[in-house]
């Protein structure tokens, strides 16, 4: 994915430096046999026991009707093979894939190949930068699994001085997608589970106090739209493109989308094999805040008023904040334990320092309209290249 990020405003450095207590780690869903597999070898035996009493079930050359039966959940259909399964080629949903020799796919088997074009993707749910985020990979079969969390570090009380995290994994399965138009398909959660249950504890080891919850991004969902890349983003939910803007560059969607029409919810989505490292995903991370950065410093250029130029230079410091935790969330999910608990120790007495410099930074317009602005670039300028180091942490890890 081209960024494990996103948003609420610095709330969780702390938070997610006193460790989420239960790493995150992915959940594979083991579908059920469908069976296919055990009707085949009895129709393979009836046939022969026909062929033997010179009564064969099919003539010569013939394919079964129920020869393109989808074969075990999970496993690519000889319609995937056959038409490449290439983004931007038309569906075998529409009807026209042919399996094998020239037979036609059942109508179970086109509506799930929505499914299989997704499969290593992961679904990416945030405000586009910050620390909250929902991550979820959809598999061919229709199956999911995830994580999200969030946290808030000035939730504090008797047995969690560190913080408030909200968290939770779940894996679930969706219906079969029903095609809704070219661009389009609509299906439902048909089940979902959370491991840790819905509840709350305190750690007081990590003075944390644990929420687990639903996924945020699912929460409450009836129809769940996928939108394909060619989608116009003229013609989507204006709440679905508030959500996911700062991922499109053109006039068309640009990557898959999924949308919780009833929470106004929405997710972009990225290939896995953009990132060959931790590194490499982290790098991307800053990229795409060095991009938004420099649209939001291009304002602060323009600001017509001392209230604005605070108000946009906070947003910039903000940007770095929430990334810098989420790059935190990266590493603590993917290295080595003994690096991480060398880093947290490192990065308690950073932050430390980066706010007695924003501090001092400040004191010179205390009072002043200009304070919030020189406080914010400085905590910006900060919090920026401690972004660059956590990131070298993870080149040579």
């Amino acid at each position: 994915m081209r960024k494990l990020l996103s948003v609420v405003a610095g709330a969780l450095l702390l938070g997610s430096l006193a460790g989420c207590g239960n790493t995150y780690e992915r959940i594979e869903v083991t579908s059920e046999l469908t069976g296919v597999e055990t009707q085949a070898q009895n129709e393979a035996d009836e046939k022969q026991s026909a062929e033997e009493k010179g009564d064969a079930l099919t003539p010569s050359g013939d394919i079964p009707a129920d020869s393109t039966a989808p074969q075990e959940s999970g496993q690519p259909s000889s319609a995937d093979v056959s038409s490449g399964n290439s983004e931007g080629q038309q569906s075998a949903a529409d009807g026209d894939a042919s399996v094998g020799t020239g037979g036609q796919t059942d109508a179970a088997e086109a509506s799930s190949l929505p499914f299989a074009k997704v499969a290593g993707r992961e679904f990416y749910f945030s405000s586009g930068a910050g620390a909250w985020y929902t991550a979820m990979d959809i598999h061919a079969d229709g199956t999911f699994d995830g994580h999200y969390q969030d946290a808030d570090m000035g939730d504090t009380g008797e047995g969690y001085s560190n913080g408030t995290l909200y968290y939770c994994d779940f894996y679930g399965k969706f219906t079969e997608p029903e095609k809704v138009n070219e661009t389009t398909y609509v299906f439902q959660i048909e089940s979902i589970e959370y491991p840790y249950g819905i509840g709350d504890k305190i750690n007081t080891e990590e003075q944390m106090h644990y929420i687990y919850t639903e996924a945020y991004g699912l929460d409450g969902a009836k129809d769940l739209y996928l939108y394909l890349p060619e989608s116009r983003v003229a013609d989507l939910p204006e709440d679905y493109v508030n959500w996911v803007h700062w991922d499109i560059k053109g006039d068309t969607l640009g990557f898959y989308g999924l949308y919780n029409e009833a929470m106004g919810e929405g997710f972009s989505s990225y290939l896995y094999a953009e990132y060959a490292s931790v590194y490499d995903r982290i790098a991307a991370e800053i990229a795409a805040t060095e991009e938004q950065s420099a649209e939001l410093e291009a304002e602060l250029q323009k600001a017509a008023s001392q209230m604005d130029m605070n108000e946009i230079s906070g947003q910039i410091y903000q940007l770095w904040d929430d990334t810098l935790n989420v790059i935190w969330g990266i590493m603590k999910t993917n290295l080595n334990p003994e690096l991480m608990d060398q880093l947290t120790v490192e990065e308690r007495a950073w932050i430390t320092e980066k706010e007695a410099a924003i501090k001092e930074a400040g004191a010179e317009y205390e009072g002043g309209t200009m304070q919030s602005l020189v406080m914010n670039g400085k905590a910006a300028e900060l919090t920026r290249e401690r972004a660059y180091e956590l990131a070298e942490y993870a080149k040579f890890d």
